[in-house]
């Protein structure tokens, strides 16, 4: 019998609609209106750039970047906004007001931001700010972005469409390009598979019988010029993407996968790293580092696209390069949105046809329904990690083994995963956990963390939050809230708070109300560490994963991650004080996160454990005398109490080996 192809007719609207319902990204820029539609990588890569100039203190490269940019992009109201802010804080006050009052001509209309934004400080007490701030606030007489006005819709044909700049609407809300593909007719008369072993045969029997609903409407969206493409062929139904010259000059079609998302559920790869230079990564540490990177691995997540990437060298034993030749498990967050392989090169492979399997196995009443829900990317990821043959129990589920960082493809039971998702019936699918950070420690800068950058927010998305540990303080506190989760027939959810990685004698998960849905979790410091216990491979990294259940399944986790930086070495009396830290310590550490300073803190306290303050010893310079409020003492009464104080700067200098370290200011 042939199959309807039910899924043909999910428009980009639609699933955007869905996402958006779930997920709310900021915006990268407000500037759509006035760029081509090739031109937002350009502009956005620039953007970024000038964003670190800015954090680095780097003014004089930003300030010449900018007025570049301002040539080619006149119309650009974050370029005038953000040359307007480099300006103020080089003390150029009249010619930062002429590039502010530019860019309001030009539409920026963000008063809030404006008013609160650190880099203007130096224009708030002008009276022309107020004129600034109440021009802000007019609603802007200009055209609004036609979304998809002049998009057509790319076809597919012989298993593969072109997709050319002529298919692509933009968002401004998420920076990212919108690909409007329709699947050629036909592809469900087409066999769902061409295997022959068990997996084949028993997709092909229920496709048969009419209780599968194969691959007819998904895309497969390669990534790395066809270096590691999934055993497409072996899924007939599937079609290809290929991307226009105009794309593929601006190299859009290669690397991490953060440009596009497509009117189709979408199955994708990249099995690429960045391998040279101190910046190395993999793509998916390379999107958690950067600014909206995780944001667009949420987008992809609740739009129905799964995309997998090798971890190369961010997650191997060792210590340094050494100890085993890898560096440990480096990834500063643990998120359900992607799946990381074990290995470099084609070690992707595995999975995607795994998933490609899983996704045809659905019937194809629930795969309609999860998808035009915004609940296939849940669904799957926790068909996947329920299914990994390394799991001997159903309550290993809920530990670290069913949700490492990354996985590796020995453990992978393609037969399980298709069971499973064959087996869930529309009248009960799976529930969707997500959580939204409320409350949480604020530590002082120049106090309780020593560093040019913000404090210790790495990012929020709807599933996954991270932080960095910077805080002096001996344990750090976040509430999270999960009454955002869902099931889709309204059926009570039970919240279970897991720790998967990390000391669960001593991180702390508190309920905060009757049903577990909002709790406070309390971290304290962990040095490095073993992923699991017995395991040689190392991390220094805590998670903690939230499931919610509807009594018939478990979703897949939202998780909760701190990463604690290895250059740090702290050392706690027998009271649980900090005694010292030693910022010096030749760890790597993710220099987008954390940077090495180097001197060592000794912490002194009175007889009733009352915070003295700290003496600070530098490499062959004489100790330096802190206050508990962070000020550098210069002189000291005869008792030991300070006469003369001044505040400390924290400020990035860069290595002739391009390393970066943090140096203080004054530096005596």
């Amino acid at each position: 019998m042939t199959t309807p192809n039910c899924f043909r007719k999910l428009s980009l609207g639609g699933l955007l609609a869905v996402a958006f319902a779930i997920l709310v990204i900021p915006a990268f820029s407000d500037d759509s209106l006035h760029l081509g539609i090739l031109d937002y990588p350009r502009f956005q890569a620039e953007e970024t750039q000038v964003i670190a100039f800015i954090r680095t203190k780097q003014l004089d490269k930003a300030e010449a970047l900018l007025r570049s940019m301002s040539k080619r992009y006149p119309k650009s109201p974050t370029t005038h906004y953000n040359l307007a802010c480099v300006l103020s804080l080089k003390g150029k006050i009249d010619e930062s007001f002429a590039l502010l009052d530019r860019s309001l001509e030009v539409g920026f209309r963000k008063p809030d931001h404006i008013k609160q934004d650190p880099d203007l400080i130096n224009l708030r007490k002008d009276a022309r700010f107020k004129k600034v701030l109440e021009e802000a606030a007019q609603p802007l007489n200009g055209p609004t972005w036609p979304q998809f006005a002049k998009a057509t819709v790319a076809t597919g044909k012989d298993g593969a469409v072109l997709l050319t700049e002529s298919n692509l609407g933009y968002s401004r809300k998420n920076g990212m390009f919108m690909g409007l593909i329709r699947v050629a007719d036909g592809l469900a008369e087409k066999p769902v598979t061409t295997l022959d072993d068990k997996v084949g045969k028993l997709l092909g029997k229920w496709y048969e019988a009419g209780s599968a609903a194969g691959n007819a409407g998904d895309l497969y969206d390669n990534h790395d010029n066809a270096h590691s493409n999934m055993n497409f062929r072996a899924y007939p139904q599937l079609t290809r993407i290929q991307f226009g010259p105009k794309i593929r000059e601006r190299n859009l079609h290669h690397g991490l996968q953060r440009h596009f998302v497509y009117s189709g559920i979408t199955l994708g790869n990249s099995s690429t790293a960045l391998t040279r230079g101190i910046y190395w990564r993999s793509q998916v540490r390379g999107a958690l580092t950067q600014p909206n990177g995780a944001a667009r691995l949420a987008l992809h997540y609740v739009g129905n696209h799964f995309y997998f990437y090798p971890e190369h060298r961010d997650h191997d034993v060792g210590l340094n390069g050494k100890n085993g030749g890898g560096y440990g498990d480096v990834f500063p967050a643990n998120v359900p949105y992607v799946v990381i392989s074990q290995g470099s090169s084609g070690s992707d492979r595995a999975f995607m046809n795994a998933f490609a399997a899983t996704l045809a196995a659905f019937r194809p009443e629930v795969k309609k329904k999860l998808a035009v829900n915004g609940f296939l990317g849940p669904s799957m990821q926790m068909i996947f990690r329920r299914s990994n043959s390394h799991l001997e129990t159903a309550q290993d589920y809920f530990t670290g083994k069913a949700h490492p960082t990354v996985f590796d493809s020995k453990n992978l039971d393609v037969v399980r995963m298709i069971r499973r998702a064959h087996a869930i019936k529309e009248h009960s699918l799976p529930p969707f956990a997500q959580f939204k950070a409320m409350h949480e420690d604020q530590p002082i800068p120049a106090q309780d963390f020593f560093d040019f950058r913000p404090h210790q927010k790495l990012f929020d998305t709807p599933c996954a939050v991270a932080r960095v540990y910077k805080t002096t303080a001996p344990t750090h506190s976040i509430t999270l809230d999960a009454q955002g989760s869902r099931d889709l027939a309204g059926k009570e959810l039970t919240y279970r708070w897991v720790v998967l990685r990390g000391k669960e004698d001593e991180i702390k998960i508190d309920k905060l109300d009757e049903d577990g849905s909002v709790v406070e979790i309390t971290v304290p410091w962990h040095h490095r560490r073993p992923v699991l216990p017995g395991s040689a491979l190392e991390s220094n990294r805590v998670d903690v994963g939230l499931f919610v259940g509807n009594g018939e399944h478990w979703s897949a986790p939202a998780i909760y991650s701190v990463y604690f930086p290895a250059n740090q070495k702290r050392v706690f009396d027998e009271n649980g004080r900090l005694s010292s830290i030693d910022y010096g310590q030749d760890h790597y550490v993710d220099p987008f996160i954390d940077n090495v300073r180097n001197w060592r803190d000794e912490y002194r306290y009175d007889d009733k454990g009352k915070l003295l303050g700290w003496t600070r010893f530098h490499k062959e310079e004489e100790p330096q005398l802190f206050t508990p409020e962070g000020l550098l003492v210069l002189e000291s009464a005869q008792d030991g109490t300070p006469i003369r104080t001044v505040p400390v700067r924290y400020l990035p200098k860069k290595l002739p080996d391009e390393r970066v370290i943090v140096v203080q200011s004054p530096p005596r």
